[in-house]
């Protein structure tokens, strides 16, 4: 009866923990370099006598208008006429296919290497008579094919047929938006517009107008691509139990592979796009405004001469003379 009780109490702590698990993802688990760490508050505004500073940042994430994929082609033969007919037939029959399956996918060739290969052992290495030059033992041809898609779901039937051609070696994949110019126009007036509410607000904090002041300001823009923002990760894996002495344990292969692990809106106030599931372009504003809080004494346009008099008394003595 006592064995029956610590053993159900073991079950259900096991789902409990299995159950916490499930909500905060294997990352927190085992070597993995996710962490999570204790944020103190940002500060976006500062100010002192002389000026007061503004900041205000924003990210804008960003479906592709299209991609593009590269695959790397790797064609052997024993002859240079040999090696490149094999590969232009393999690029042909992947370039027939897929532009039926979509007339709007764009296909370009990248030539990159061809070397040709020499055997190791001494006994069979040939000659050329005339030129002394070592014979080689056969070619090695490299090329990539690089495909220009708009949808994500093309992207598995381009691997379906590369891969019926034995070409399966996807390089990268690069994300491309044409909608930057009005992007970075939507994200200005953005931040315009909250910067007009907090001027509003620290006017009636400060008591004063803090829109009649002199300001100069800093602008910034940049972006941030999928393929910059993937990380590492290995499964968990944990034995359950406590083997005996002649208990045979094998060890779990922990499987390893990377995850998305977008920027976060920490430090930034506004977002566009925030429930976007799928990995995204992102791109960052920031704008910095200065304020003028302490007036100058002279009006503008004042023009100061450091001008001194001096005047000669009777006795020969030269004092200067406050105007």
């Amino acid at each position: 009866m006592r064995t029956f009780m610590l053993t159900t109490t073991t079950l259900v702590t096991a789902f409990f923990n299995c159950a916490l698990a499930q909500h905060s993802g294997n990352a927190n688990y085992g070597s993995n370099d996710y962490k999570s760490k204790r944020i103190s508050a940002i500060q976006t505004t500062t100010s002192n006598p002389e000026e007061m500073t503004i900041t205000i940042k924003g990210i804008y994430n960003e479906k592709a208008t299209s991609q593009i994929a590269t695959f790397s082609v790797l064609q052997l033969g024993k002859t240079a006429e040999e090696a490149t007919g094999l590969i232009q037939e393999r690029i042909k029959n992947v370039t027939n296919e897929l532009k039926t399956i979509n007339q709007q996918i764009s296909i370009a060739i990248d030539m990159i290497s061809f070397v040709p290969t020499y055997g190791y052992t001494v006994e069979k290495k040939i000659f050329n008579p005339k030129t002394y030059n070592e014979t080689p033992s056969g070619f090695e041809l490299r090329k990539n094919i690089i495909v220009k898609y708009n949808n994500n779901s093309d992207l598995d039937l381009i691997l379906a047929i590369c891969s019926k051609y034995e070409i399966y070696d996807l390089v990268k994949v690069n994300y491309i938006s044409s909608n930057y110019d009005l992007i970075r126009t939507q994200m200005q007036k953005r931040a315009l517009e909250q910067l007009k509410v907090q001027l509003g607000s620290y006017s009636l904090m400060m008591n004063t107008d803090l829109n009649k002041k002199e300001k100069t300001l800093q602008e910034g823009f940049s972006t941030s691509y999928p393929m910059e923002n993937y990380r590492n990760y290995q499964a968990y894996a944990k034995a359950s139990i406590n083997p005996g002495q002649k208990d045979e344990v094998n060890d779990l292969a922990k499987n390893t592979t990377q995850y998305y692990n977008s920027v976060v809106p920490n430090e930034h106030q506004f977002i566009f796009n925030a429930d976007v599931v799928e990995p995204t372009i992102q791109l960052f504003y920031e704008l910095r405004v200065n304020i003028k809080l302490k007036e100058d004494q002279l009006p503008k346009n004042t023009i100061v001469k450091n001008n001194r008099y001096y005047i000669i008394t009777a006795k020969g003595d030269i004092k200067p003379l406050n105007l």
